[in-house]
């Protein structure tokens, strides 16, 4: 059944994916390179859209569609997103590219002062990093200022929430409130780890979710939200879109965008994407017209055009070429992590999934992966753990809906209710309440009531509100731009341009 809804839904899936990449090749590369790597892609992306078919056959109704978007845009306003509410440690990095982004000629480049001993240090860089994410915001704050680019990163948030539910009841075939409260209730057991290793009186205090180090995590959704928007809302729906079998002939070009917007998840869903080409060839089990049926114009030369110029632009980056492996030290606290992190959700999917392939592909990826890192960062195996916490999640959505009365069902719900409570109280909820006391203090004289009460407890929380008072402790922006001396990781966020074979034959060029 044709649906125009999920014609234009998809186009702006489309449009999501394929814009920054966009803004990207027309504003930062040179006149001759724009228009071969530009125009490539945004032909490729109009005969993609020729190629849609459009097939959800599940109605949305406007009330349940009005509840849903004023929950996302909850769930965003609290994440810190657009710097409204309180940010957590990510934000300074976060907050100084885009600033830097909004501020600074395309493409951005700096010389490095300040930083002595470093590598970098009186070099001429250029800002290197998967920035696809924040370049539509970060134009509309070049052109009509910082406030109104943060609301649209704010916005470009809301969408990219919005279009992954879309995808997911896609995929499911069913839209409801339980879709949308197990979407944001996924996620792991971690407190379950941090309350074993850390004292009752200082949980919440401590780094709950990496209880088991630096290596051993996996973000839930409201955290992918939270922490790292820019990899999770643009890889999210590459992910959808193939696991909702969209045209074979548009499929390379979608996928290749992964590697530009969310490397990590692009290596992460590799597997489940050439399982996906499989069952194509399967269908048929025909080599030569396979080949036939994967051969377009995008997945051709507008799949070639994103790979080739994400390849040049990130390999000056040093900070992610190291790869290696580290064994672990402690066998009981990797197998605790593996339980507590995927391992009870497998047990409880397994009777239903035990001979679906995307089930053993998500095993086959989550066991392995805590044993590598590339980079000099810890984050490898929790960003390329997405796509197959993904799929698990998939998987446990359609258990939960397709079952009526099974024991595997009540466990699934199970989870999804403890999970689910355990992650909003440490995302939502600490953000709801450290907004909540900023804004008492800078709103309020509720200090000076509280100091005169004869409760130590409430003096003592009167003189927090009062320190708070004429301070910015929500928004996390010490940095103001990359290269503040006092940023440690300026190498993750930019490349030597000598040398460089991106910015020497294909970047627009400028002085620092």
């Amino acid at each position: 059944m044709r649906s125009q809804i999920d014609l234009w839904m998809t186009r702006l899936s489309y449009l999501y994916i394929v814009l920054p990449f966009l803004l990207f090749a027309f504003l930062w590369l040179n006149l001759f390179s724009a228009l071969i790597f530009g125009g490539t892609v945004l032909v490729s992306l109009i005969l993609s859209w020729k190629r849609i078919d459009p097939w959800m056959l599940v109605r949305l109704k406007r009330g349940r569609t009005f509840w849903v978007i004023v929950m996302v845009i909850f769930i965003v306003f609290f994440s810190g997103i657009g710097s409204y509410t309180y940010q957590n440690e990510d934000f300074p990095y976060r907050n100084a590219m885009f600033n830097d982004l909004m501020s600074y000629p395309w493409p951005v480049m700096y010389h490095v002062e300040g930083f002595e001993g470093h590598f970098l240090n009186g070099k001429d860089t250029l800002m290197t990093y998967y920035l696809g994410y924040y370049l539509p915001a970060a134009l509309v704050g070049k052109i009509f200022g910082p406030a109104a680019g943060h609301f649209a990163l704010f916005l470009w948030a809301v969408l990219g929430v919005l279009i992954t539910l879309y995808l997911i009841a896609k995929y499911l075939q069913k839209f409801s409130l339980a879709v949308v409260f197990m979407f944001f209730a996924w996620g792991t057991l971690f407190f379950i780890g941090a309350l074993i290793k850390y004292p009752i009186e200082k949980f919440g205090t401590e780094g709950n979710y990496l209880w088991a180090g630096m290596r051993l995590y996996a973000n839930s959704n409201l955290g992918s939200i939270y922490w790292i928007f820019n990899q999770s809302l643009t890889a999210w729906p590459i992910m959808l879109l193939i696991l909702n079998k969209i045209p074979l002939k548009n499929s390379i070009f979608i996928y290749s965008f992964c590697l530009f917007l969310s490397p990590f998840c692009f290596v992460g869903f590799l597997p489940f994407f050439l399982y996906y080409l499989l069952l194509h060839y399967r269908q048929g089990r025909d080599l030569q017209e396979f080949v036939k049926s994967c051969f377009s114009f995008q997945n051709v030369l507008g799949a070639l055009a994103v790979v080739a110029l994400t390849y040049f632009y990130l390999q000056s980056n040093k900070a992610g070429q190291k790869f290696h492996y580290i064994p672990f030290s402690s066998l009981k606290v990797f197998v605790a992590f593996m339980a507590l992190s995927w391992g009870i959700v497998a047990l409880i999917l397994f009777p239903k999934f035990r001979n679906e392939p995307l089930y053993w592909i998500s095993v086959a990826i989550l066991i392995p992966l805590p044993f590598f890192q590339q980079g000099n960062g810890m984050d490898f195996p929790g960003r390329v753990s997405m796509p197959a916490f993904l799929v698990m999640l998939l998987l446990a959505m359609r258990l939960v809906l397709e079952e009526k009365r099974s024991l595997t069902r009540k466990a699934m719900v199970a989870y999804f209710v403890v999970a689910g409570v355990a992650h909003f109280i440490f995302e939502t909820g600490i953000s709801m309440w450290k907004t909540g006391v900023a804004n008492l203090s800078y709103r309020t004289n509720l200090h000076e009531v509280l100091m005169q009460s004869e409760n130590p407890e409430y003096r003592a929380f009167g003189e927090e509100l009062k320190e708070m008072r004429n301070k910015q402790v929500l928004i996390r922006d010490p940095f103001k731009t990359i290269t503040h001396p006092s940023n440690p990781v300026i190498w993750n966020y930019m490349a030597d341009t000598e040398g460089s074979f991106f910015y020497e034959n294909l970047a627009k060029k400028r002085e620092p």
